[in-house]
């Protein structure tokens, strides 16, 4: 069903042939149907590469993770090894201050019974208040 109306030309005034506008929809159907197929095809490699990063930054965030567990592992084992050395180092003092008191005691039998009777009546007279 084609037009054949004849219409006037813009500024010239001479009839104008509207038959060729089926070939013209059709034209732009195709274009259309073009631009639809690239479209489609722009989204599906968008897609694809949107998922190639997103496993990109999956794998880099579980390598950094590792990394950080590693490094959290190695802080914890080495303050573990510092309060070991630490609870030695308290445990000899406290050794070395026992002997010291023991020896004190040895050598000055008299004085370290005075000292400890009144250390006893003023923890005594601190109990009672």
């Amino acid at each position: 069903m084609a037009d054949s109306t004849a219409t006037t030309a813009p500024g010239s005034g001479k009839p104008q042939d509207v038959t060729q506008t089926p070939d013209l929809r059709e034209q732009a159907r195709e274009m259309g149907a073009q631009v639809l197929g690239h479209a489609q095809e722009l989204g599906a490699q968008m897609q694809e590469r949107a998922q190639e990063i997103g496993t990109h930054v999956r794998d880099w965030a579980h390598d950094v993770g590792g990394q950080l567990k590693e490094g959290a592992q190695g802080a914890l084992h080495q303050a573990g090894a510092s309060a070991s050395q630490l609870s030695t180092q308290g445990r000899e003092a406290v050794e070395q201050l026992e002997k010291s008191l023991e020896e004190y005691i040895r050598a000055k039998p008299l004085q370290s019974l005075a000292i400890a009777a009144g250390v006893g009546l003023v923890v005594g007279w601190l109990w009672r208040k």
